[in-house]
C-alpha cells in the first residue's frame, strides 16, 4: 500500500517502537505457552520420581491390569489433577488412575508414546502434546523403574496444562490492550505532528507545487515553526521575483507579437528544426494562408519550396540570405526575402516584403526616362537639322529660311507643351497637388475651356455639343480642373473622325459631380484600356505624333481626378467612339440630393 508523503514522515519515528512492540509481542503468543509448558514437564519429572517409590511394582510382567497396582494408582493422585499410568516395557498399560478397571485392558498401545520410547532409551522422557484420552493438552513425564528381579516398567505422570490456556488468554488480552494503548498513543502523537508540523509542511509543498505548475500566485501560509517560517518567506521570495520575470517576459513578448503582427512585412520564425513557431497576418496575406492554419502548416499550404531552401541555407550561415520570387497567384506579386539566422543558433527569422508596386515604379521610371529622352531627342534632332540646314546656306533663301524658322518654332513650341506638361505631372503628384482650393462651376470650366478648340473642331466639321443640365458645383483647383477638361476635349478631337460629333455633359449624382467627354472617333482597343493613363503610352504611335501631342494628357487628367478626391472611368468601342467620365466630389454647399 503506497502512502502519502506526510503520514509516511509523520510515523518515521514511531516504526521502530511498534515494530519492537509487534515482535514482541508475538514472541510472547507464540513462545511462552512452549516455554511454560516445556517447565511444567521438567516439573512432573520430579512428581514421577515420588511416584516410583510410592508404588510397590509387581517383579514379573503378566501382560494384563493388574487390580491391585490399579487401586494404588488412583489412590496416589486422589486430590491433584495428576495421572499416573504404569506400562509395561512393551507397551501394554496395566494401571492408569484416569481410567476404570475394566477400561484399562482396551487401551491402546503406548510404546510409540515419545516420553515413553525416550524412558526406555535414557531412562527418563517428557512431551507436551494433545492427550488422546482427554481430548487437552498434557504435560508427560516417563521414567524408566526396574524391579529387584530385573523387571522393566515405566512410570508415567501427566498433568493437563489448563493453566497454559488461560496465560495465552491474559497474554492475548494484554497484548490487545497494549496495542490500543499503543495506537492511540501514535494518533495522539500523530495528529500533535500534523498539526504543528506537517499540516503547515504540507500547505508549504502545495504552493510550491502550485509554482511549479506556473501559478506563482498561490498563496504562501506562514507557519508558527521558525524553520518552517524561514521556508514560507523564502518560497514567497521565490514567487514574486519569478512573477517579476514574468511579467517582463510577458510584456516583452507582447510588444514583440503586437510589433510583429503591425508590421507591413511579412514575418516567419522557424526553430533550429525548421518548424515554423510564428507567422504575422502580413506573411500569411502575401502567401494567401487562411488565418486558421497553424504555423508548423504554413510551409506546406504557401506550396514554395524556395522558402523552405531559404531557411535552410540561412540555418546554416552567418550571413543573412536574400532572395527575390515572383508568385502568380492569387495575384502577380514579387517578393523580396531576407533570412538571418538568431543568435545562438536559436532558429531563423524570414522577412518577407511585397516589392510589386516599387518594381512597377522602377520599371516606370526607368520607360518615363526613355520616353523623356525619345520625346526630347525627336524635337531637338529637328531643330538642330533646320539649324544645319539654315547654317549652311539655305538663310540665303529667303522662302526656304522661313519655312525652316516656322519648324523650328514648332519643335520648340512642342518642347515647351512637353515641359509644361512634366511640370503639371510634377505638381500633382507632390504635396501640394491643388493650388488654393475654391468652388468651381464645371459647367463654366467648359466654356472656357472650348474656346481654344472652336477653330480645330471647325477645321474638321466636328461638332461639338454642351449638353445643358445643372450646374455642379465642386471644391478644387480651377486652372487644374481647365487643365483635366482641355485635354479630354483636345483627346476627343484629336481621335474624331472629319464630320465627327463631340458631347459634353455636365451633372451631379448623389454627392458626386460628373463630367462626360464622348465621341465619335475611331475608339480604343479592349486591350489598351487599362494602360491609357499611363504617361507617354499611344495607342497609335504615327498618329499621335501627326496630331503633335506630348503623350502626357491622360495622364494628367487621372492625376488631377485623383487630386480632387475623384476617379476616370473610361468607355470605348472600335469605330464607335470614347467616353471619358469623370466623378468629382460635390462642394458641401451646393451638393445636390440623391436621385429619386
Amino acid at each position: 500500500m503506497h502512502l502519502p508523503f506526510s503520514p509516511k514522515l509523520r510515523l518515521a519515528a514511531l516504526w521502530p517502537a511498534a515494530t519492537a512492540l509487534l515482535v514482541v509481542a508475538v514472541l510472547l503468543y507464540l513462545q511462552l505457552p512452549g516455554i511454560l509448558a516445556t517447565a511444567a514437564a521438567r516439573d512432573l519429572d520430579d512428581t514421577a520420581r515420588l511416584a516410583e517409590r510410592a508404588l510397590e511394582l509387581p517383579e514379573a510382567a503378566t501382560g494384563v491390569p493388574d487390580p491391585d497396582l490399579q487401586g494404588a494408582a488412583q489412590r496416589w493422585v486422589r486430590g491433584t489433577s495428576l495421572r499416573l499410568t504404569v506400562i509395561e516395557s512393551g507397551g501394554r498399560v496395566v494401571a492408569d488412575s484416569a481410567r476404570a478397571a475394566d477400561q484399562v485392558a482396551a487401551m491402546e498401545d503406548h510404546s510409540d508414546r515419545p516420553e515413553v520410547r525416550a524412558a526406555l532409551a535414557r531412562g527418563q522422557g517428557s512431551d507436551v502434546r494433545e492427550s488422546d484420552t482427554t481430548g487437552l493438552e498434557t504435560a508427560y513425564a516417563a521414567r524408566l523403574v526396574t524391579t529387584p528381579g530385573g523387571t522393566p516398567w515405566i512410570v508415567r505422570v501427566a498433568l493437563p496444562l489448563s493453566s497454559v490456556g488461560s496465560v495465552r488468554r491474559h497474554l492475548s488480552r494484554a497484548l490487545l490492550l497494549s496495542a490500543l494503548l499503543a495506537a492511540l498513543l501514535i494518533a495522539l502523537l500523530s495528529w500533535w505532528l500534523g498539526r504543528q508540523l506537517f499540516r503547515p509542511l504540507a500547505a508549504l509543498i502545495a504552493a510550491a507545487d502550485a509554482f511549479g505548475r506556473g501559478d506563482y500566485r498561490h498563496p504562501v501560509p506562514a507557519p508558527g515553526a521558525p524553520e518552517l517560517a524561514t521556508l514560507g518567506r523564502a518560497l514567497e521570495r521565490i514567487a514574486a521575483e519569478a512573477r517579476r520575470q514574468i511579467d517582463a517576459v510577458e510584456s516583452e513578448r507582447d510588444l514583440l507579437r503586437s510589433t510583429v503582427a503591425g508590421m507591413a512585412e511579412g514575418v516567419l520564425m522557424a526553430d533550429r528544426a525548421g518548424r515554423v513557431r510564428l507567422v504575422n497576418p502580413a506573411f500569411r496575406a502575401l502567401f494567401a494562408l487562411p488565418a486558421s492554419a497553424a504555423p508548423a502548416e504554413v510551409l506546406d499550404l504557401a506550396r514554395e519550396p524556395r522558402l523552405t531552401d531559404l531557411l535552410s541555407r540561412a540555418q546554416a550561415g552567418s550571413e543573412t540570405r536574400v532572395e527575390q520570387i515572383e508568385r502568380l497567384e492569387p495575384q502577380r506579386r514579387i517578393l523580396a526575402l531576407a533570412a538571418t539566422r538568431l543568435a545562438g543558433h536559436q532558429g531563423v527569422v524570414l522577412v518577407a516584403r511585397d516589392v510589386t508596386e516599387s518594381e512597377r515604379l522602377h520599371e516606370m521610371r526607368r520607360d518615363f526616362v526613355a520616353n523623356v529622352s525619345h520625346e526630347l531627342r525627336t524635337p531637338l534632332a529637328a531643330i538642330q537639322g533646320y539649324a544645319e540646314t539654315l547654317v549652311d546656306g539655305a538663310v540665303e533663301e529667303r522662302e526656304t529660311a522661313r519655312r525652316f524658322s516656322e519648324r523650328i518654332l514648332d519643335q520648340c513650341r512642342r518642347l515647351g507643351e512637353l515641359l509644361a506638361d512634366l511640370l503639371t505631372l510634377s505638381r500633382l503628384e507632390g504635396a501640394g497637388a491643388l493650388r488654393a482650393p475654391e468652388p468651381v462651376d464645371l459647367a463654366e470650366m467648359v466654356a472656357e475651356a472650348l474656346e481654344p478648340f472652336a477653330a480645330r473642331a471647325a477645321a474638321k466639321r466636328i461638332r461639338i455639343e454642351v449638353e445643358p443640365g445643372p450646374p455642379p458645383i465642386v471644391r478644387g483647383d480651377a486652372d487644374g480642373l481647365l487643365r483635366l477638361i482641355s485635354n479630354l476635349i483636345d483627346n476627343a478631337l484629336k481621335y474624331n473622325r472629319e464630320g465627327g460629333r463631340v458631347a459634353i455633359r455636365t451633372s451631379a449624382e448623389g454627392e458626386q459631380a460628373a463630367l462626360e467627354v464622348a465621341d465619335t472617333g475611331i475608339g480604343i482597343p479592349a486591350a489598351a484600356l487599362p494602360r491609357i493613363f499611363e504617361r507617354f503610352y499611344r495607342v497609335d504611335k504615327g498618329r499621335a505624333r501627326e496630331e503633335g501631342g506630348t503623350g502626357l494628357g491622360l495622364a494628367i487628367v487621372k492625376h488631377v481626378a485623383q487630386a480632387h478626391g475623384g476617379r476616370v472611368e473610361v468607355e470605348s468601342e472600335l469605330g464607335r467612339g470614347t467616353t471619358f467620365r469623370v466623378w468629382l466630389p460635390l462642394h458641401e454647399a451646393r451638393a445636390a440630393p440623391p436621385p429619386g
